[in-house]
Order: C-alpha cells, then sequence, then structure tokens
C-alpha cells in the first residue's frame, strides 16, 4: 500500500495540536494559580478589616469604661487610622491581582481558539486521508476486479481451444 502522501503534514499537524493542548493546560494551571492568589489575598483583607474593627470596637468600650486617658485615646486613635490606611494600600494589591487573573483568562481563552483551529486543521486532513484511503480502495478493487476478468477471459479461451 502507498503511503499517504501528506502523511508528514498530518504528523506535523498532530505535533502542533498536542503543543496547543499543553498550552492550553499550562495556562489553565496559571489561571487557577492567580485565581488562588486572589481569592489569598481577599480573605487577608477580610482579616484586617476584622482586626480593624475589632481595635476598634476595643478602644470604644474602654473609653467608655473610663480606662483610657486621652494620650492613650489618641494613640488608639492613630493606631486605627494606620490600620484604615494599610486596608487602603492593600486595596490597589488586590487590584493589581485581579488584573492578573484577567490576564490569566485571557491567555487560556486564547489558547482555547489556537487548539480549536489546530484540531481543525488535523481533523480536515484526516478526512482528506479517508477519502484518499477510500479512493485508493476503489481503485485497487476495479484492478483486481478487472484482472480477475482477464483470468477468466484467458482461461475461458483456453478451455475451447
Amino acid at each position: 500500500m502507498p503511503t499517504y502522501r501528506l502523511q508528514t503534514l498530518l504528523d506535523l499537524r498532530e505535533r502542533t495540536e498536542k503543543e496547543k493542548k499543553d498550552a492550553l493546560a499550562e495556562a489553565q494551571k496559571k489561571h487557577r494559580q492567580e485565581q488562588q492568589k486572589a481569592d489569598d489575598l481577599r480573605k487577608q483583607d477580610k482579616q484586617m478589616r476584622e482586626t480593624r474593627k475589632q481595635k476598634e470596637d476595643e478602644l470604644f468600650f474602654k473609653m467608655q469604661a473610663g480606662e483610657l486617658g486621652v494620650k492613650d485615646y489618641n494613640m488608639g486613635e492613630r493606631y486605627i487610622k494606620r490600620l484604615e490606611r494599610e486596608i487602603e494600600e492593600f486595596q490597589s494589591v488586590i487590584k493589581e491581582q485581579d488584573k492578573r487573573v484577567i490576564f490569566a483568562q485571557q491567555e487560556v481563552d486564547w489558547c482555547q481558539e489556537e487548539l480549536l483551529k489546530a484540531t481543525q486543521e488535523v481533523k480536515a486532513l484526516e478526512k482528506h486521508k479517508e477519502k484518499w484511503l477510500e479512493e485508493y480502495k476503489k481503485e485497487m478493487a476495479a484492478k483486481e476486479e478487472l484482472a480477475q476478468e482477464e483470468i477468466a477471459t484467458t482461461l475461458f479461451l483456453f478451455g475451447k481451444k
């Protein structure tokens, strides 16, 4: 049986498809990691806000109980304001991580599109190979049938003599 004349191209397209699958898997892994980082940052933000609220409540109750002087109250207020500034600054870290998550998702989408194209190219060549193979089999069957007819005709002619 002859070799398929586009086999090298088919092999190349299959290899490209595999590379695209690997790239997609890597992009999905990176996206999951970036999303996990964003989730962790949000948890940390929540903890920071809870700590600030707890310190604020603690300061309020101590002040109501008369346990704090003006100096201690002012120190507590400055501490709470510092915590608030840290929370505000931390928001920029969260926003930056959100951008990384979006970028990673775009990378996943792009890889999916590239894989789809590569898969379509492989399928088209496989379909072409199937048609070529069917055509080849039809040709071989026709040649064999012709050869059988020639043999039958020859035997018939020799049988008459």
